[in-house]
């Protein structure tokens, strides 16, 4: 077999787009089946939030539901369970073997794997990170000078222990480590722009981001409190295949470290660069990405461009993974 262990990503905030997940949407009526479930739990058409085109005024473009965390992070989430779905079930129909040894998802992503790790079902999944939603929008509201910047260099890899070093001396907090080369700090806008000017001098580039809160650090502890006790009575349980956790970058299978990681992720640093390096380590020789855009898949090429990448988010991406996966066991 060309390919020996697969893992599949699923994204998160920050790749979706109007008219995510449409053409799948209007062909299959099992896509249709998941969004309509979703959106019975949501009580709004999340598709429609999906689809809609924005508003043109008469200057300006109005910002669409869809760019709001509170409907993208349920729009996310639906778009890419509905393109594992059919995945799943194009390759069961033409006799292709889709074995899958690896999951994860960056920040909201990890829920996507979960549900499809079997540790939840869809509606749970969808109910929790609505609340998640919530909770990390309504505190975001209340630091409405916090936010996130991210600093990237296109020459060098980025020195982690460097980079923490500027955080702490400017009170800002490291929140996302993706790639050798992008690192995102969080923490209160005046601080980030003050990190801004040393890190412009050092010849690095740093960007604030358009986020509604300083998402993954510790200012939004508060919204974790709020949702652990969501979590708490909420159904979880034992996962048929294993995650890749964002924040310890280990395998997590049982209900009690799933709760503690999706508590924990909400306010502390997801390591992304290291769960990918965790899953090539044990294996991993082929990444699918699964949902919207490819953001994860770039992430990928930078942390390791040897390892071949996937992507289903339409029919040609769609038919593309299943073929490809289809030629290597005579499928």
């Amino acid at each position: 077999m060309k390919y020996k262990k697969i893992a599949i990503l699923f994204p998160g905030q920050g790749s979706q787009y109007v008219g995510m997940g449409k053409e799948l949407y209007d062909k299959f009526k099992l896509v249709r089946d998941v969004y309509d479930q979703a959106s019975s739990v949501l009580e709004y058409d999340i598709a429609e939030k999906c689809f809609k085109k924005p508003i043109i005024g008469t200057s300006l473009v109005h910002k669409t539901d869809l760019d709001r965390t509170i409907y993208t992070q349920p729009a996310v989430l639906v778009t890419g369970y509905a393109c594992y779905r059919i995945f799943e079930e194009m390759c069961s129909d033409v006799g292709v073997r889709l074995n899958v040894n690896f999951l994860a998802g960056h920040s909201l992503g990890e829920y996507t794997a979960l549900c499809v790790a079997g540790a939840m079902d869809f509606t749970t999944c969808v109910d929790l990170v609505r609340k998640r939603a919530t909770f990390l929008t309504e505190l975001g509201e209340s630091l409405p000078h916090a936010g996130l910047m991210a600093i990237v260099d296109k020459e060098n890899e980025l020195d982690y222990a460097t980079i923490d070093n500027m955080a702490k001396e400017a009170q800002v907090y490291v929140t996302l480590i993706n790639t050798k080369n992008q690192i995102v700090v969080g923490g209160f806008k005046k601080n980030l722009e003050e990190l801004s000017k040393t890190i412009k001098k050092d010849g690095k580039i740093a960007t604030i981001l358009r986020v509604e809160g300083p998402f993954h650090s510790p200012l939004m502890k508060p919204a974790a409190e709020r949702f652990k006790k969501e979590l708490s009575r909420s159904d979880i349980t034992i996962a048929m295949r294993p995650v890749i956790a964002n924040v310890t970058a280990e395998a997590i299978v049982d209900p009690l470290h799933i709760r503690k990681e999706l508590v924990e992720q909400i306010y502390t640093c997801v390591d992304w660069r290291r769960s990918v390096e965790r899953m090539i380590q044990n294996g991993a020789d082929l990444f699918i990405e699964v949902g919207p855009k490819k953001v994860l898949s770039n992430m990928i090429k930078d942390i390791d461009p040897s390892i071949p990448r996937l992507n289903v988010e339409d029919m040609e991406s769609l038919e593309n993974a299943v073929r490809t996966i289809g030629t290597q066991d005579g499928g």
